[in-house]
């Protein structure tokens, strides 16, 4: 890969955007009372999640004072306390406690940063830079859609891949006959259709419609049907499924969670109208499906570069490519590039909503 250059150079501009770092249930599991401390790896930062009274935090994890990781203590009194010397955290990140000297003024440096924090589709989400807010949480919509009888939040899965390499795996139709035989798609269509593609909302949005005569040679619980993409940028995916089995929506949500550049963290959302079917059915099926693909794609180097080779079937990866490589440009000149870059819409199918 010596005369490959990679894609983007400053992945800075990733910590504009807000990532999940863990579910909901991973953090009340995590503690017998529910609070944290929960550790996580977001961007190379390691990040302590927890409950400190009535707030749901997200601070670096690092104690002031000898550098022991904050995630190994305890939420004692609504505070986060460093297991190595007993230092209180409260919910902005000052210390506000230290045993070894209660009389002592708190030095103004026994601080750990704090970053924005939230809970949405019961998973936890972190913003490392706050300071253009110019993100949002992105899309998902079964979340409270009444026609959605079932919505299911699995738990995430890593792969030793790139969250660029991830989102390009779940929207790339041309790899479905060779990788998903029998599975998602019937081997015999090979050459997937060419679709428009809209830059909107901060989002690529498009539509697939495979072939309904695949249907008869693919498992019953297989999801074909009309596939509706709503891809936020940058790793999250919303894929509405009208059903050719049974006229229902289905719904696949995935968004990738950057730990690392080689490393990604993997949430899924699942939601159908079946209230018979047991949660287990869905997600087996797509644990079968990412089975499929995971040594494929870990095959793969982390980093996109600019030397691979692409064809007009690499659309949608083209058009992903680039608006990566636009964000990252943009971020270096600032703000205004930034937003202009995010909230520009392009609509090429006449369509928009």
């Amino acid at each position: 890969m010596a005369d490959l250059k990679p894609l983007i150079r400053d992945r800075t501009y990733l910590k504009h955007f807000w990532h999940p770092v863990c579910t909901l249930k991973q953090l009340e599991q995590n503690s017998p009372e529910g609070n944290g401390p929960f550790a996580a790896t977001l961007l190379d930062e390691d990040i302590v999640i927890a409950r400190l009274g009535d707030e749901l935090v997200a601070l670096r994890d690092q104690c002031a004072h000898r550098l022991a990781k904050l995630s190994v203590g305890l939420v004692v009194g609504g505070k986060l306390q460093c297991p190595y010397h007993g230092w209180q955290y409260e919910a902005e990140g000052n210390c506000v406690h230290i045993p070894a000297c209660p009389d002592e003024k708190i030095p103004a440096r026994a601080v750990t940063e704090k970053y924005d924090c939230a809970v949405k589709y019961n998973l936890v989400w972190v913003r490392l830079d706050r300071s253009w807010d110019c993100t949002e949480i992105p899309y998902c919509s079964a979340w409270e859609n009444p026609e959605y009888k079932r919505v299911i939040v699995p738990d995430p899965y890593s792969w030793d891949s790139s969250a660029e390499r991830r989102w390009e795996n779940f929207t790339d139709f041309s790899h479905f006959a060779f990788v998903h035989p029998g599975t998602l798609y019937d081997p015999a269509y090979k050459e997937p259709e060419i679709v428009d593609i809209d830059r909107e909302g901060g989002e690529l949005r498009f539509k697939l419609e495979p072939g309904r005569e695949m249907i008869d040679n693919l498992p019953p619980d297989s999801p074909l049907g009309s596939f509706s993409y709503r891809a936020a940028m940058p790793y999250t995916i919303n894929l509405e499924i009208h059903l050719y089995q049974n006229d229902k929506p289905f719904l696949l949500w995935t968004t990738s969670s950057p730990v690392s550049e080689n490393i990604c963290r993997n949430f899924m959302v699942i939601a159908h109208t079946d209230t018979d079917a047991p949660d287990d059915q869905p997600v087996g099926f797509q644990k079968i499906v990412l089975a499929e693909d995971q040594p494929v794609i870990e095959s793969q180097p982390g980093s996109l570069y600019i030397g691979e080779i692409s064809l007009p079937t690499d659309k949608i990866s083209n058009q992903y490519r680039r608006w990566l490589r636009e964000l990252s440009e943009a971020a270096v000149s600032g703000e205004e590039a930034f937003r202009k870059s995010l909230q520009t819409d392009v609509i090429e199918s006449g369509e928009s909503s």
